[in-house]
């Protein structure tokens, strides 16, 4: 197709676009909606998915040494935690520091003046896993170790976290497909109208020459600056949205600083280009499925 006839047809797709305003409108307002309502739960799943990747890793695993073991047998073992790339956290507590914390919780530090905390209490390390889904695994390793007393670990909660991210990444596919499949549906009606209204103009196209593509090209113009529109309109929406949700809660979420929103500059530019591009795909490539079936006549 040369370039003119190519200009000419992108201009014709604008023009169409003052034919039904009406539809125009409300083809954009449900694109508007629909990807508003898409790019809001995306934004869910991915915070939600952060958080629980967070809290799968901040259930309490204490390694409690047996009393009487000596601190340079529970440095060794700290030492081979620094080694293990499962664990990203730990902290060695000595007898002293556990005194001091079972003294500052009870607030009696005067009915323990002569207690011997050397002989009764020994040494923890606190641990977090990269993936909850080890902790048994993490269990025996530890417990091969002669110094250690016991593995203290909130198994049950652990199972359900690394099952929360499995559900929460299978049920944003599934709504994300869902919400495609339903502007996909929109798209392609708005376009089926305006092919409609013009079906005695593409019948006299056709018999007096014009090739397919050059009839699809306005229809398939019209269904991107619809998709484009809407997804813009969404984004903009969504960013408002998300900076004002962010700047009230997002930093303080459950009175806890690792439990935090993601920051709008990591997440905003992600969701809108995806939204602006799902925009201008879904109308380009359904605009000219829906008209394939009045331009072959």
């Amino acid at each position: 197709m040369k370039s003119r006839r190519f200009l000419y047809a992108v201009k014709d797709g604008f023009t169409n676009l003052k034919r039904h305003p009406l539809v125009l409108i409300a083809s954009i307002t449900t694109m508007m909606f629909l990807l508003l309502i898409g790019s809001s739960f995306a934004a869910f799943a991915v915070n939600l998915r952060n958080l629980v990747e967070i809290a799968g890793q901040k259930p309490p695993i204490e390694i409690m040494f047996k009393t009487g073991t000596v601190a340079a047998d529970a440095e060794n073992f700290d030492k081979l935690l620094e080694e293990n790339p499962d664990v990203i956290f730990h902290k060695m507590n000595t007898p002293q520091e556990n005194y001091e914390i079972f003294i500052d919780s009870l607030g009696k530090e005067e009915l323990f003046e002569d207690f011997n905390y050397t002989d009764r209490i020994p040494y923890t390390i606190n641990i977090r896993l990269a993936d909850p889904a080890k902790g048994d695994e993490f269990r025996n390793w530890s417990m091969q170790n002669p110094n250690i007393k016991d593995v203290y670990m909130e198994d049950e909660l652990m199972k359900i976290l690394n099952q929360l991210l499995h559900g929460v990444t299978t049920v944003s596919i599934v709504i994300l497909l869902v919400f495609t499949f339903i502007t996909i549906f929109i798209i392609s009606n708005m376009i089926r109208i305006a092919a409609l209204a013009r079906s005695n103009e593409i019948n006299i196209m056709k018999f007096i020459g014009a090739t397919n593509s050059y009839i699809r090209i306005p229809f398939i113009i019209q269904g991107m600056v619809v998709g484009f529109a809407g997804s813009a309109l969404s984004s903009i929406v969504f960013g408002f949205a998300y900076n004002a949700i962010y700047r009230h809660f997002g930093q303080d979420i459950l009175n806890r600083a690792d439990f935090a929103l993601i920051p709008p500059n990591q997440i905003l530019p992600v969701i809108i280009m995806i939204s602006l591009l799902v925009g201008l795909l879904i109308g380009a490539i359904f605009s000219g499925l829906a008209v394939k079936k009045h331009v072959d006549v």
